[in-house]
This record gives structure tokens, C-alpha cells and sequence, in this order.
């Protein structure tokens, strides 16, 4: 697989960052009535970095999110994406960006379910331009690594809950992404099923050291991550760390824990710490 193109441009803060979002401000007007949905957000995650975002409904974490994946734009602020000034880009080349750069795992899957589990994950790659048979062989090798290639001529009517998510993952992963931005990417599995999806992502943090985000009101999810980051009335309020993220001061490369321990965290959500703020 071809290496990610670099996306190094002048006057970033710093290429060790993969997410620089300063002083990010949305505001949404419905007739005369204005409304600020982002109050002043200051985010950073290094390349590497495996961070929660919750808050309640309301609070502004799916704008952040539709923002960091340049489905949005901000008010004011500035945005670095892996050292390239966004927030002022043409939406031409922001969808270049996005499609080359950005993986997004939805709540609902969001597969065609005319295509085979093998057709949907070659999307991305269609809309690259690439040709079929490297499409094959890329979304085969995907395939395999989340465990579904004995799936791969399934439509979605045809999987359980775990394995829709675990193709959508791959569809995700298709294009060799710096970042995935998963929202909600549990919250429609039981117990059990969220927890193999943790390791899976953690274990792709981990191996391919792509940047992932998830937008979650799970606490469970939150303590499978190394960073936890709430959000309430469109401002960063607490950010809690168990190891340095990556990109920091202290060095480059991830830092995460193993599935296993992602795993235990999600299944440990029936315990005492439920519904608790990570600690």
C-alpha cells in the first residue's frame, strides 16, 4: 500500500500534531436566531493518539467531529490537519483531503445494502479513481485483517450487528486513513460485541498508528481510550490521560494500551465505575 502523501505546509504548529484546532467557534443562524454550537475549542492530538470525546447530547461533540472531518467548516478558528491550514480551504481540495486522509465509522453502519460486504468496503477506493483489481486486493487484505474475509460475498442483511461494524471499520480503514473518526461506533452492540470492537480499533491504533477519535456517551468506551476529553456547551471542560498522548513533548509513535485491556474496560461497564467519569 502506497505510503499517506505528506501534508506538511508552512506555518503549522508543528507536524508531530496531527489535529491543531485553536480557538474553533461554529454558530448556526435559523432566521434572526443565531446560535454558537462551539464556544472557542482548543484540540490538539498527536499522530498515533487514541482519544474519547463525550459529552451530552447538545454539548457539541458531533460538530467537532463533523469539523475535524472536514464535513463542516468553523465559524472562526484555525484547523491544522497534519500540519495543512484547513479551515480556509476550497471545498474541492477539502474533499480531496477527506477522502485521502479521513476514515469515518458511523453508529448505523451506514453500508449499501445492495453491495457485498467486499463492494462496500472498495468504496472509497472507487471514488479514488483506483483500478479494480488493486481495489480487490486492497479490500481483501482488509478483509482479513478485522477477521471478515470469510464474509466478503455477504450483503449487510446477511451479517450480525459485530460484523457490520467490523466491515465498516474496514471501509473505513480502505483508504490507509491518518485519522478515523468513529461516532458512537458501540452504541448499537450488546456488551460483549462492543468489546471485540474496542480491541479491534485499538489493536488498529496500535499496529498502524492511525490517529482514531471517538465520539462516545459510553464511559466504558471512554476508558478503553488513553485520552478521555468531555465537552459541554460547545467548550473542552476536562481532559483526562493515562499515558502521554502521542506527538507530546515526550515522543512520537503510539502510545495504547492492548485490546485486551480496551476489552476489559468495555466489559467491565456493568461494574461500580458505571456511569462514572473515567478516572
Amino acid at each position: 500500500m502506497p505510503a499517506r502523501e505528506s501534508l506538511s505546509g508552512p506555518g503549522a504548529p508543528g507536524n508531530a500534531r496531527m489535529l491543531h484546532l485553536t480557538g474553533i467557534r461554529k454558530s448556526y443562524r435559523i432566521g434572526p436566531v443565531e446560535t454558537e454550537v462551539l464556544r472557542g475549542v482548543d484540540f490538539q492530538a498527536g499522530a498515533g493518539d487514541f482519544v474519547s470525546i463525550m459529552g451530552p447530547s447538545g454539548s457539541g461533540k458531533t460538530t467537532l467531529m463533523n469539523i475535524i472531518g472536514l464535513l463542516d467548516r468553523p465559524t472562526s478558528g484555525t484547523y491544522f490537519l497534519n500540519g495543512q491550514d484547513v479551515s480556509r480551504m476550497r471545498d474541492d481540495r477539502l474533499s480531496h483531503m477527506r477522502n485521502r486522509h479521513i476514515g469515518f465509522v458511523f453508529q448505523s453502519f451506514q453500508l449499501l445494502p445492495q453491495l457485498t460486504a467486499l463492494e462496500n468496503i472498495c468504496l472509497p477506493l472507487v471514488y479514488r479513481g483506483a483500478r479494480r483489481p488493486e481495489m480487490k486486493r486492497r479490500a481483501q487484505a482488509i478483509l482479513e485483517r478485522v477477521g471478515m474475509n470469510h464474509r466478503a460475498g455477504h450483503r449487510p442483511d446477511q451479517l450480525s450487528g459485530g460484523q457490520k461494524q467490523r466491515i465498516a471499520i474496514a471501509r473505513a480503514l480502505a483508504g490507509d486513513p491518518a485519522v478515523l473518526l468513529a461516532d458512537e461506533p458501540t452504541g448499537a452492540l450488546d456488551t460483549d460485541t462492543a468489546a471485540d470492537i474496542m480491541e479491534l480499533l485499538v489493536e488498529t491504533n496500535r499496529s498502524h498508528g492511525v490517529t482514531i477519535l471517538i465520539i462516545t456517551h459510553d464511559p466504558a468506551v471512554a476508558r478503553g481510550c488513553i485520552r478521555q476529553v468531555r465537552i459541554r456547551d460547545g467548550r473542552i471542560s476536562e481532559s483526562h490521560s493515562r499515558n502521554p498522548p502521542c506527538g507530546a513533548v515526550e515522543g512520537e509513535g503510539p502510545v495504547v494500551e492492548t485490546g485486551a485491556q480496551a476489552r476489559a474496560a468495555v466489559q467491565g461497564a456493568g461494574g461500580p465505575n458505571r456511569g462514572k467519569w473515567p478516572e
